[in-house]
């Protein structure tokens, strides 16, 4: 198994992780309750120590983010599901969804150098390693939170996130709904690759964040058939 983005970024935090815990509890707070987690104690220490003095609102949204998704995916026993190439290339043409999550939180590890997206539209495509997967908290009955981690590679350092919260729906909604959209501007169909000779290549790709989520929805509905 190849590393993960937790290993990464938060092997070295983690043993922080039981404190997070215990005033968790005592509060009585869910741990998927991003905006209360946030005002714990020793989460608010901890981001004091990794986010740098002078980073601006945003990079701050972005520290809170990527600390919620860590804690939960190792207060959930660091759950990891290798999608293999067969469940990948189901996970395309299939229309079978769901946003049933075995596990309280979990990571959806995609084969490597498979899917490519831009994380922001102003930066070029990067292969897409996975995504954190939780339930969403608030967002109603069989909503997810998702963080999608792009350009992992031995030569850099970090990687690129993109986080996103809602419902797949197979009827392609609209903006203005609670279920985020799929449909491409173009026309063209989900995860058809968007890279120079993607298609000879056996490439996908997510153009939006609703064919993120909607990737993620298929891939959960195929975990136990492997």
């Amino acid at each position: 198994m190849r590393a993960t983005p937790f290993a990464l970024a938060f092997g070295e935090i983690a043993p922080r992780f039981p404190a997070i815990a215990e005033a968790l509890q005592l509060q009585g707070t869910a741990a998927t309750d991003r905006d209360r987690f946030v005002l714990l104690e020793p989460v608010g220490r901890l981001l004091r120590e990794i986010v740098p003095p002078d980073a601006g609102a945003d990079a701050l949204e972005a520290h809170v983010l990527l600390l919620h998704h860590a804690y939960l995916f190792w207060a959930a026993e660091q759950r990891v599901y290798p999608i293999s190439e067969p469940t990948l290339r189901r996970a395309v043409a299939e229309k079978r969804m769901t946003t049933d999550l075995p596990h309280a939180a979990q990571y959806l590890q995609l084969p490597e150098l498979r899917v490519w997206g831009a994380p922001h539209d102003a930066n070029p495509p990067e292969p897409l390693d996975g995504m954190f997967v939780s339930e969403a908290t608030p967002g109603g009955p069989g909503a997810i939170a998702v963080l999608a981690i792009f350009g992992m590679r031995p030569d850099r350092p970090g990687f690129s996130a993109v986080g996103l919260e809602g419902r797949a729906d197979p009827d392609d909604p609209t903006a203005s709904e609670i279920e985020i959209a799929a449909a491409r501007d173009d026309g063209s169909a989900p995860f058809g690759p968007t890279l120079a000779g993607g298609t000879a290549a056996g490439l996908y790709s997510v153009a939006n964040a609703g064919e993120l989520l909607l990737l993620t929805c298929r891939l959960l509905a195929l975990l136990d058939s492997g």
